[in-house]
């Protein structure tokens, strides 16, 4: 993992945004493992009060961290609404592709647009891949209209036995994407017309 160097000259405000920067530069990268590797590169650097700051900065840092789950298959711009306005509201935001043993196997790549972000996969319950993580999230469900809040809405009830904690956002995407679905785009594709609801 790389990281800028630093310039401990810098004010101390300075050197904090430069920390928030490295963040979301590193936003692919797993948050236990990028906590660990930037304690270790600030411990290299030159001991200053600054850098000391830094560290007890990131010891004490606590993202809100989102999971975006999903089949996505594949993903597309309606998804990508809710991502982006789901990057609004949190810190860092994973995006979880899951195996729908009623749906069928994801076939589509992973769009270059989102490489940028943190990807897991997940055979088995969302609950599951929850518990498996060693941070705390907030599931994010995207909805299109009310059939699909009804939808979440009985899934929630589910979620909530197996796993009662669990905590979860509905974000609707807007109306110009409220639309589009995977399914609806696996259908174009047999007639070549579904290259407008693609991401890159």
């Amino acid at each position: 993992m790389n990281f800028n160097p630093l310039h401990t000259t810098n004010s101390f405000a300075e050197l904090l945004k430069l920390e928030q920067t490295e963040f979301h530069l590193h936003q692919h990268v797993d948050f236990a493992t990028y906590k660990e590797q930037r304690l270790l590169f600030l411990k290299s650097q030159n001991s200053s009060t600054s850098i000391q700051a830094l560290i007890d900065y990131n010891l004490g840092f606590v993202p809100k961290i989102g999971l975006f789950a999903g089949s996505f298959n594949p993903f597309h711009k309606g998804h990508f609404n809710v991502l982006q306005k789901a990057e609004k509201l949190f810190d860092k935001v994973i995006i979880a592709f899951g195996k729908n043993p009623d749906k069928n196997q994801r076939t589509w790549p992973v769009p270059k647009t989102i490489s940028n972000r943190q990807h897991a996969e997940y055979n088995g319950l969302l609950t599951d891949l929850i518990d498996s993580l060693p941070y705390e999230v907030t599931v994010i469900r995207g909805l299109r209209n009310s059939t699909d809040f009804n939808y979440e809405q009985n899934q929630y009830r589910y979620l909530q036995e197996l796993k009662p904690d669990i905590k979860i956002i509905n974000i609707f995407c807007d109306k110009e994407f409220e639309h589009i679905s995977s399914s609806g785009i696996r259908t174009l594709e047999k007639f070549n017309k579904h290259q407008n609801y693609l991401l890159e």
